[in-house]
């Protein structure tokens, strides 16, 4: 997958429809907060490091530093006491040889002829800490490949979101954003992401931002915070103008319609009641039915109203009508009662009744007013598929029980259902879609 900058990444987050990843877009903060705050003090170990190598420092024989020099950096910067060994040797002084290598790999060393110099940039931001600190934002993260860059910009929106584990995190987005091994199909696990994210790590280690022990559980400080907002704003492209969707065809101010969603064949009822934008097309109506009803959007769909049929489907002997232009006030005009399929392996049918027009409230966001009943797991067999489940899960002495909770990943709750987390994920889905095209 390649992506060239954070918004075309945070855009494929978006099209997820992933939950966890939306409320990490919002606690990033790239769309708004304050401006980061450059930290002088953060990025003293490369100040340092430049201010030592001055006009320059002869390499050894094999291409190391002098032993001196690695004991004296150990103890300048008060990292002697975190690590094991006589701390003299390069090759076995671990941070010293990644503040090196991290510094020629910003652009602020260079070997020439067995001697370490400064590269220009390097020259010019040893008594600039604040410029060496945007320096160092504007090149991470540190990466060496395109897998590298996807891992460390996630890793850095991550930590810019002050989340702890960060690497669990991004191989949860990785899976999110279909990344899986070619030949095992498995996707990517913490283990992985460590090592596609090691060198970005690195740094925020070396620079004393992240906090906490062990090693393996330190949480983003404040300081990583900030310069990894820094980084993925740097990281940014201008975001191209977002279209007005502009006041209703009728020139009036904009209705919401009622409607009551419920699942064909389930006894008893899983169903939803909804408050939507009569201005809402059926491409949009079609997100907000996945949210609501709690599919997981990865199958075909298809609308049919009055007779006529929209939806992502190629192969229908018949023409569809555009859901993207026809919206459910469209469909309020003609009928009182639509249906929506989804999954056609499955059959998931549903009926759509129409209820009353009401007067839109705020940016009209989709509501979600009342329901009842779990969302049948997606690819369980339909409606018989799903009632053969339900009588398994209810008989503990069920020989297929062990293995049908292994499948589903747990117990599976079939009267659960909460209104209000499902309002919640349809306004922060719509705030991440339909609302940023309005703007």
């Amino acid at each position: 997958m390649e992506t060239r900058d954070v918004a075309e990444l945070i855009d494929r987050l978006r099209r997820s429809r992933s939950a966890p990843m939306l409320r990490l877009i919002d606690d990033a903060a790239l769309d708004a907060g304050p401006a980061p705050e450059p930290d002088p003090a953060a990025v003293e170990p490369y100040r340092w490091l430049l201010a030592r190598v001055g006009d320059g420092v002869r390499l050894t024989q094999a291409g190391y530093l002098p032993t001196a020099m690695v004991t004296e950096t150990m103890r300048s910067l008060g990292w002697d006491a975190d690590w094991i060994g006589k701390q003299n040797r390069e090759d076995q002084t671990l941070p010293v040889l990644l503040l090196r290598d991290s510094a020629r790999r910003f652009g602020l060393l260079r070997t020439s002829r067995g001697v370490l110099l400064p590269t220009v940039a390097g020259r010019r931001l040893t008594d600039d800490p604040i410029g060496l600190w945007w320096h160092l934002a504007d090149r991470l993260p540190l990466t060496r490949g395109e897998a590298e860059r996807v891992a460390g910009l996630l890793y850095l929106i991550a930590v810019a979101a002050r989340r702890p584990r960060p690497q669990a995190l991004v191989a949860e987005a990785l899976g999110v954003l279909g990344w899986a091994d070619r030949s095992t199909g498995r996707p990517p696990d913490e283990m992985d992401v460590v090592a596609l994210t090691r060198d970005t790590a690195t740094v925020l280690d070396r620079l004393g931002l992240l906090e906490g022990r062990p090693r393996a559980e330190r949480r983003p400080g404040p300081g990583a915070v900030q310069l990894a907002r820094a980084a993925l704003l740097r990281n940014r492209a201008p975001e191209p103008a977002l279209a007005s969707a502009g006041p209703p065809a009728s020139g009036r101010r904009d209705e919401a319609v009622e409607l009551t969603v419920v699942l064909r064949d389930t006894e008893p009822p899983v169903w939803r009641r909804l408050l939507v934008p009569a201005s809402l097309s059926l491409r949009q109506l079609h997100a907000v039915l996945q949210t609501a009803m709690g599919w997981q959007d990865a199958h075909l769909h298809l609308f049919e109203v009055a007779g006529v049929r929209y939806g992502d489907v190629e192969d229908l002997a018949d023409p569809l009508g555009d859901e993207e232009t026809t919206t459910v006030g469209d469909a309020a005009a003609v009928t009182r009662v639509f249906r929506y399929d989804y999954d056609f392996g499955d059959g998931w049918e549903h009926d759509v009744r129409i209820g009353e027009r009401l007067a839109s409230v705020g940016p009209g966001t989709p509501r979600c007013l009342d329901g009842g009943r779990a969302c049948p797991p997606e690819d369980c067999g339909g409606p018989p598929g799903y009632e053969r489940l339900l009588a398994v899960l209810a008989d503990p002495a069920d020989p297929e029980r062990p293995e049908l909770l292994e499948w589903l990943g747990g117990e599976f709750d079939p009267d659960a259902f909460d209104v209000a987390a499902t309002d919640d994920l349809l306004e922060l889905y719509d705030r991440h879609t339909r609302q940023r095209t309005r703007r």
